[in-house]
């Protein structure tokens, strides 16, 4: 899946997006396991605007899956290490089996997005 935005622009909806969590859960006084989701979700956007969509996939399973384990009482025993720790094996995996690292070509690709952005204004 190719990139839908900048990462700038990700980064701006992604915060936007958290602040506005934030502020929901602490309007409804819902700060565990609420702040899950308000942390969560935010990530999984930016991982899609960039699109990052097995890594999307792996946030929203960590995330939402702890919310769940302890809104609903399930035994967090077992399942939260589980969790986390698919996570965590999934980023390492991912971080040596693909070179990620921002070649000279994706950073000129995104300056050239985030230009064509700021024309559409």
């Amino acid at each position: 899946m190719s990139q839908i935005t900048s990462k700038r622009r990700a980064k701006t909806l992604s915060s936007a997006l958290l602040l506005v969590g934030l502020a929901i859960v602490a309007y409804l006084q819902a700060w565990w396991p609420g702040v899950m989701l308000a942390i969560g979700i935010p990530v999984a956007l930016r991982q899609y605007l960039l699109g990052r969509r097995y890594d999307m996939f792996v946030s929203l399973f960590v995330f939402v899956g702890v919310f769940i384990t302890v809104q609903f009482n399930l035994s967090w025993e077992v399942l939260l290490p589980v969790l986390f720790g698919i996570g965590g094996i999934y980023i390492l995996f991912r971080e040596y089996l693909e070179s990620r690292e921002e070649t000279l070509a994706e950073k000129e690709d995104d300056t050239n997005q985030e230009i064509e952005e700021d024309q559409h204004k």
